[in-house]
């Protein structure tokens, strides 16, 4: 890797074999917006919390999780964008460590009751494959859909498309990322738009959850575009 100016405080950090890690100060990474996430809702049949005791009643149809948890999950949630890429956090639950000899026996090592946030953290630069397009995919009539099944709010797509839009382009991706194959690498060349995520990874696409779909999109793509100008960086 050729740079000039590695750390060297507020000068500009500058990688010439792949323009678009570049940034404008040495030390830090600029945040020119922030997109205010999803929220994520359970639906008009849910009237309460599950006692932090027993999280396992958010199985049933009445309860959410404990609202420690959930209080927690939206604290972990963010939308950057910075000056070369876009980073987020979209965070699911785990059990927590056990805190009892006994517990860590049964439960290999897990709480039978306590959960803890695990952070799902994606950084995309605006020269990757998945930044050729970002729309606004959100369902239709998505507020009705929310209050009666749940939901995670308005969805960006970003994705690669070729052949009429008929396909997405495929990438390969490690076995810890297969879904329900999780048994072999994945690196199918093309996957037909209809496939869903879970049965083909590879697929260059990836949605993010956010509260204005539409504000999102714009946003997005004026920084996409605007560090493609800066930097000189042409479509591959």
């Amino acid at each position: 890797m050729t740079s000039a100016n590695v750390t060297n405080g507020s000068k500009p950090y500058i990688v010439e074999d792949r323009p678009m890690i570049s940034r404008s100060s040495g030390d830090r990474v600029k945040i020119t917006h922030t997109i205010e996430p999803g929220k994520e809702e359970t639906g008009c049949f849910t009237c309460f919390y599950s006692p932090p005791e027993y999280p396992i009643l958010a199985k049933c149809p009445c309860f959410d999780y404990p609202e420690y948890i959930i209080n927690e999950i939206k604290a972990s949630q963010y939308i950057y964008v910075r000056e070369n890429s876009i980073e987020y956090n979209q965070p699911t639950l785990q059990p927590a460590r056990s805190d009892t000899p006994l517990t860590t026996c049964l439960c290999c090592g897990h709480s039978p009751t306590i959960l803890a946030v695990r952070d799902e953290i994606s950084v995309v630069h605006f020269d990757d494959i998945v930044m050729d397009s970002v729309r606004n995919d959100t369902r239709p009539c998505n507020p009705l859909h929310t209050f009666c099944c749940g939901g995670r709010g308005e969805e960006v797509r970003l994705e690669s498309r070729f052949c009429g839009d008929a396909c997405y382009r495929g990438r390969s991706v490690g076995a810890e990322h297969c879904g329900v194959l999780n048994c072999c690498c994945c690196c199918v060349p093309c996957v037909p738009v209809g496939c869903p995520q879970c049965l083909c990874p590879c697929a260059a696409r990836k949605t993010i959850y956010v509260e204005d779909a539409e504000t999102a999109v714009k946003i997005i793509s004026k920084a996409r575009d605007d560090a493609r100008i800066r930097l000189q960086v042409m479509e591959r």
